[in-house]
């Protein structure tokens, strides 16, 4: 084989390639809520509490959970890219990029569509304020206008990351934040374009990432097999398309469960009070370091297991999982102590108030400890996506996680009202969610095993 053509995803050291790929999804993440902090700031500095209140509300919430939508469906995508590049499928490939490219685009026409006439309804059905409805209903039809910019720069930044490349997404994104910023100076405190000139940095900076990864991939991505986008050849094939939406729709969901699961907590906490709610606040904002880091392992798990499982190199699959768990363990182990270390002073970032920091410090050294038990269940999603199911893992992330939530809030919390009982079903639905992967998980490897002995 040429030197050239070999793959260090299903070649190389897994621990270390692992974590090659893992740090620049990370600074990405890390880079995405900078530049969204930074947004906020601007609007709430020279526009004022309404335009903040309808940025970071309900609309601002809509358009979350939409782009969340899009980037689960893109994960899809990249399931199969990242399998057909490990089993150095050139025909799959081709017909995977182009039918990516177009869904892309065919999602992001239909989403302008929907967000653009709907955008007053969906508003009002959020509960959104009366006094915010006049801008929020103005920068949510702005942004989707641009929303297939958005969808593009996803699914694009999906195939490079499947092959493989997870810089240049990273290098994209650098660029296009950059942007961001300039122009929310330029529209919102120089020109006084208010809300809506917020909105038109976003799409615009979007435009901007959108156009870059489609020139990478037009250009080619530099990587062995992988094809050139042509976009005379933009199709959408049913048995390709049909299998990216399988894999990529439930994904998009298990986003808008945790969402609304999240929505149900929420107005829990609101039962206890100003103080309560704000430490509950800063604690959501500490612990998305958690999170980032979670989704960046996954991630990397996800296009390790598809490239491996496609070079039919099952015993790498097993080492992928082995060592990704130990490295998600090592990292968000650590990042559990430094949280728990120096709370007081994170949660000192958001607030002055000591009432207010006594309460999340009580909730950050009672909840931080269970936070270990999450990791299985990344471990075990993020591989059974990898392997091309989707579907099942997600219902039971709906059933472990979102309904068990649900369930407690309405039934053992009226029981027991205390901060501590209902912080208590994060752990347990991370317990119960992750007995039900366990029990799963090795069914469905008996199952595969048996398959691939048969075949």
């Amino acid at each position: 084989m040429n030197r050239d053509d070999v793959n260090p995803i299903t070649e190389g050291v897994i621990w270390k390639q692992l974590l090659r790929y893992f740090a620049p999804l990370l600074a990405a993440s890390f880079l995405q809520l900078l530049y969204n902090t930074a947004d906020t700031i601007i609007v709430g500095r020279y526009v004022g509490k309404i335009a903040l209140t309808a940025v970071g509300g309900s609309a601002g919430q809509i358009y979350a959970m939409v782009t969340e939508f899009l980037i689960g469906v893109s994960g899809g995508a990249g399931v199969i890219l990242s399998q057909a590049y490990g089993a150095r499928e050139k025909k799959l490939l081709d017909d995977g990029l182009h039918n990516a490219i177009a869904l892309a685009l065919a999602l992001g026409a239909a989403f302008t569509l929907i967000g653009v006439v709907l955008a007053g309804p969906a508003l009002r059905l959020a509960g959104a304020p009366g006094e915010t409805m006049g801008q929020s209903v103005l920068y949510l039809r702005i942004v989707f206008a641009g929303i297939a910019a958005h969808a593009l720069y996803n699914m694009g930044a999906g195939v490079l990351r499947a092959v493989g490349d997870s810089r240049r997404p990273l290098y994209f994104l650098m660029i296009s934040s950059g942007l961001n910023i300039a122009l929310d100076l330029l529209f919102v405190a120089v020109l006084r374009l208010g809300i809506g000139g917020a909105a038109f940095a976003t799409i615009l900076s979007q435009a901007l990432s959108a156009a870059l990864v489609l020139r990478t991939l037009i250009r080619g991505t530099g990587r062995p097999l992988m094809p050139k986008l042509n976009l005379r050849r933009l199709r959408l094939q049913q048995d390709v398309a049909l299998k990216m939406l399988r894999l990529g729709v439930p994904l998009g969901f298990e986003t808008l469960m945790y969402t609304f699961s999240c929505v149900v907590l929420t107005s829990a906490v609101n039962t206890f009070g100003t103080d309560t709610v704000a430490a509950y606040a800063g604690f959501v904002r500490i612990e998305s370091f958690y999170w980032i880091l979670e989704a960046a392992f996954a991630m990397s798990i996800t296009t390790f297991v598809g490239q491996n499982l496609g070079a039919g190199r099952m015993d790498r699959v097993h080492r992928v999982v082995r060592e990704g768990a130990a490295l998600m363990y090592l990292f968000m182990g650590t990042a559990i102590v430094i949280m728990y270390a120096f709370c007081p002073q994170w949660l000192g970032l958001f607030t002055t108030d000591r009432g207010v920091i006594e309460i999340g410090v009580g909730m950050m050294r009672y909840l931080l400890p269970f936070y270990i038990l999450y990791i299985p269940n990344g471990v075990y999603f993020s591989t059974l996506r990898g392997m091309g199911d989707s579907l099942r893992p997600t219902l039971i992330t709906f059933l472990g996680v979102c309904v068990l939530r649900i369930v407690w809030v309405a039934f053992v919390f009226p029981r027991f009202p205390s901060i501590r009982a209902l912080l208590l079903c994060f752990p347990v639905s991370w317990c119960v969610t992750a007995l039900i992967y366990t029990v799963y998980y090795r069914i469905f490897m008996k199952k595969y095993s048996a398959m691939g002995k048969s075949g």
